[in-house]
């Protein structure tokens, strides 16, 4: 099922607690998705231990940090290059736009019994929405209390927000957003244990790129420009003739402190790797619970469900609550396949409450007129669209 009427979500967002399930695919095009990394990764745990087995784990993190986290760095930004800066500004500019637009819709909303809170769920581990936040002054809940330690707390999440008039006393709720980061971040740091802090000059970050820039790609780090399969970067680690011992610890310097990264890592027995995993969980199970809500809404964007754990979730409560109304934004018509297939894999969804939208099939939803005129230019579904498209005309 694909269709959805502009006036129909209109009524759906009065009544409905309102969740979003971001992707990667939204901080494109400045920050890269994962693509094959993750399989990758997982298959090169299965290999013995020894310099192969290190070259491919090395040349992996090497890459997902170069695409990924590095970006991200103030140092990295502030000589971005003309494309590469209007790339993040673009990304940082839709995600802004995004919580302008939901916090005035919230703001708008009249249905007194239900609360102004918009729970975003994401695997991103970037700090390209907390940027955002910052820059246009929304009520943000990162899960973080305190101000000189930040401690990193879920039940934060189950706070709400109020203004209180001071002539008459009437108390009112304001929007505010609740950003649960499932896999973790770069902004945040380890301490005392399994408690989490909040890294706000990315100092771990700037350490794992100072080690960074000492992997020679002639000795210690692979090229993947023409690797297809695991078999071919298999054979071109096992190619590379031994490194010397100064690049080997250069080598371990670098993973050792990309160990340290407060995430989930990028591989499929994710959970199983990290001493935090107790967080995730959580993060996963306060997911759960949400769609488990009566009247829930689930939005998700840029995200393709290859994510089985999440996959398997999102299934079983559109399974159990027939209530919940899950809107997936696709990409194009080729992004809504692959994500029908990763649902598919992991069950049937018997309610018919998932749907899946790709530009086209929005634009004939909608009545012929206000298809013409307003959706015309209207032919990929990434966030730029979405605000544009979809919540720009959410007036409530």
């Amino acid at each position: 099922m694909s269709f959805m009427r502009l006036d129909h979500l209109k009524n759906i967002i009065q009544s409905s607690h309102i969740n979003f399930l971001f992707g990667s695919g939204l901080s494109q095009p400045y920050l890269s998705t994962l693509g094959n990394i993750e399989t990758w990764l997982t298959e090169a745990e299965k290999i013995e231990e020894g310099n192969t087995k290190n070259i491919i784990r090395t040349s992996l993190e090497a890459l997902y940090f170069s695409s990924v986290m590095k970006p991200c760095l103030s140092s990295e930004i502030c000589v971005l290059e003309d494309d590469r800066k209007r790339n993040y500004y673009t990304v940082l500019n839709n995600y802004k736009t995004f919580l302008s637009k939901w916090n005035e819709i919230m703001a708008k909303r009249n249905v007194g019994l239900l609360d102004k809170q918009i729970s975003v769920f994401t695997t991103n581990i970037d700090n390209l929405v907390e940027t955002a936040a910052e820059e246009v002054k929304v009520e943000f809940n990162d899960g973080f209390k305190g101000r000189i330690t930040p401690i990193f707390r879920e039940d934060t999440f189950s706070n709400i927000t109020s203004k209180v008039s001071p002539l008459y006393q009437n108390r009112s709720m304001i929007p505010v957003f609740n950003y649960m980061k499932i896999h973790g971040s770069i902004n945040w740091e380890s301490i005392d244990g399994n408690d989490i802090s909040y890294d706000s000059r990315l100092r771990l970050l700037q350490n794992i790129s100072d080690c960074y820039k000492y992997l020679r790609p002639s000795d210690i780090i692979m090229d993947f420009k023409d690797a297809i399969t695991f078999e071919d970067i298999q054979k071109k680690a096992e190619d590379i003739v031994e490194y010397e011992n100064s690049s080997s610890d250069k080598s371990d310097n670098f993973t050792g402190l990309f160990s340290k990264l407060v995430m989930v890592r990028p591989s499929k027995n994710k959970f199983s790797e990290t001493v935090l995993e107790l967080h995730f969980y959580e993060l996963m199970r306060l997911y759960s619970n949400a769609l488990e809500c009566s009247n829930s809404l689930l939005m998700v964007a840029g995200f393709s469900f290859a994510d089985e754990h999440i996959a398997k979730i999102t299934v079983r409560a559109a399974n159990s609550n027939p209530t919940l109304q899950i809107l997936v934004f696709a990409f194009d018509s080729f992004a809504k396949n692959v994500i029908e297939t990763n649902i598919n894999k992991v069950g049937a969804v018997n309610n018919n409450n998932i749907l899946y939208i790709t530009p086209e099939s929005f634009k004939r939803s909608q009545d012929a007129d206000f298809a013409n005129k307003a959706l015309k230019d209207l032919t990929k579904f990434d966030l730029e669209s979405i605000n544009k498209y979809v919540f720009g005309y959410l007036g409530i």
